[in-house]
């Protein structure tokens, strides 16, 4: 009976953590749509547009933000926003003349979250969409992410070059290696990491070694990264760690003080600056 009672407290003690790797996974990739903001509590020009998806074979709905200085940015969605996402970044962008495209993400369709992956193949229809607009110098399009759409950000810059700037905020530098940081070796971090691995492949079809940004961030040079990350965010580390992968073309500002996404927040002054300045000279602007 002793022994009996010692295996099924073994086994409850593997099962709980993999039950909870588990359920973040999901809790993650199949949340709602939220957190996007309107462009009117912002003073923003905007115009509501829809774009193709290729590869959802459905339509996304967005904002297009017209600019003055002939150079565009793509804001994915984090997570599960709606579109109108990261809009207090994309007003500093504006008052420089820059033009910027939000769009909603995949929950906002009623599909799952991928954390990054597979949210790439919305990029490309983002690009489509902007080389039918007149208005759009495709010789001068960026991307600009945040957590989530930070890694977007870097995994779409490795696979497409019209974009030929990148800011990066926040995000992991590999999805299973940061999971692994966070859990500090304990003792159920395994079995939790097990849990996580097999929700991502069931939810999502694919490998969790696709969340690694880190291993094609190199492929983006010559092209310029600014990645930025707070003095208080657990993935600084990871920040870190792209910054010397990808060599000279990428910079790493880390903001004092700064939690995760709260950049703009505690040094608005010198992000405007720092932002415009890296931006005007990949896109060869002179003020």
């Amino acid at each position: 009976m002793l022994r009996l009672l010692a295996i099924l407290a073994a086994l409850l003690a593997l099962a709980i953590p993999f039950a909870l790797g588990y359920s973040m996974i999901v809790a993650f990739t199949t949340g709602g749509c939220g957190g996007g903001d309107d462009p009117r509590h912002y003073g923003l020009p905007f115009e509501e547009v829809t774009f193709p998806a290729a590869e959802l074979q459905t339509t996304i709905a967005g904002y297009f933000i017209p600019g003055a200085n002939g150079a565009t940015l793509i804001v994915p969605p984090t997570g599960a926003s709606d579109r109108g996402n990261w809009l207090h970044e994309i007003a500093v962008l504006h008052r420089h003349g820059y033009s910027a495209l939000s769009y909603e993400s995949r929950n906002c369709l009623g599909r799952t979250h991928s954390l990054g992956y597979a949210e790439v193949a919305e990029v490309a229809d983002a690009l489509a969409y902007l080389r039918t607009r007149p208005d759009v110098d495709m010789a001068r399009v960026g991307i600009h992410g945040f957590s989530t759409a930070g890694a977007t950000a870097i995994l779409a810059a490795a696979r497409f070059p019209e974009l030929r700037a990148v800011v990066a905020e926040g995000g992991y530098h590999d999805f299973a290696a940061q999971l692994r940081a966070s859990l500090g070796g304990a003792w159920y971090s395994l079995p939790y990491e097990w849990g996580a691995r097999l929700a991502y492949r069931l939810v999502t079809g694919h490998d969790m070694r696709v969340l690694s940004p880190v291993s094609v961030i190199q492929q983006i040079a010559p092209r310029p990264i600014l990645l930025i990350y707070g003095t208080d965010e657990p993935s600084l580390d990871g920040g870190r760690t792209q910054q010397a992968a990808a060599g000279a073309h990428a910079s790493l500002w880390e903001v004092p003080g700064a939690g995760h996404g709260g950049y703009w927040y505690a040094a608005p002054e010198e992000f405007e600056r720092r932002v415009i300045a890296f931006y005007d000279v990949a896109f060869g602007i002179s003020r």
